[in-house]
């Protein structure tokens, strides 16, 4: 295999590419775990919250769906649209749910039945692992390639 710089370049900028996408799912992955943790430490007040309506998206590929929730803080009801949709409808009007919110911020809350934040937690942080191992082979590849057109 014939050694050009336009070679080198090309497997140099895959490299940083690779390197780029490792950080960025990396740093993803991490701050869907730290957001999931800073929700279960502040949201201190346990209570049950009732779901009121299923709310519905539709696009042309699927619909998806997120629980209303309503509840009761200091004498006084909240209505909460969830943000996580789901393509299947885990939960149904009707149905009481564990609940904990935030004091200081009655609307801030977290639902332990709510799990999409460490799904995605977890999906990123393992394409974060494969681009690393990918960039470490492209590295190896890149100096076996600058070592073979030296003749080292």
């Amino acid at each position: 295999m014939q050694f050009n710089r336009s070679t080198a370049q090309v497997k140099t900028s895959s490299v940083v590419i690779l390197i780029l996408v490792t950080i960025a799912t990396l740093l993803g992955g991490i701050w869907f775990f730290k957001h999931d943790a800073k929700l279960k430490k502040e949201c201190t007040y346990k209570t049950t919250a009732v779901v009121s309506d299923i709310k519905k998206s539709s696009s042309s590929d699927d619909d998806t769906y997120a629980p209303v929730y309503t509840y009761e803080y200091e004498g006084k009801e909240y209505t909460v649209s969830s943000n996580v949709y789901s393509s299947k409808l885990k939960m149904h009007k009707g149905d009481t749910v564990e609940f904990y919110l935030k004091p200081s911020d009655p609307k801030t809350y977290y639902c332990p039945k709510e799990t999409s934040g460490k799904f995605f937690g977890i999906i990123l942080l393992i394409v974060s692992g494969l681009c690393l191992i990918c960039t470490g082979f492209s590295i190896k590849s890149l100096i076996n390639s600058k070592r073979y057109d030296s003749g080292y």
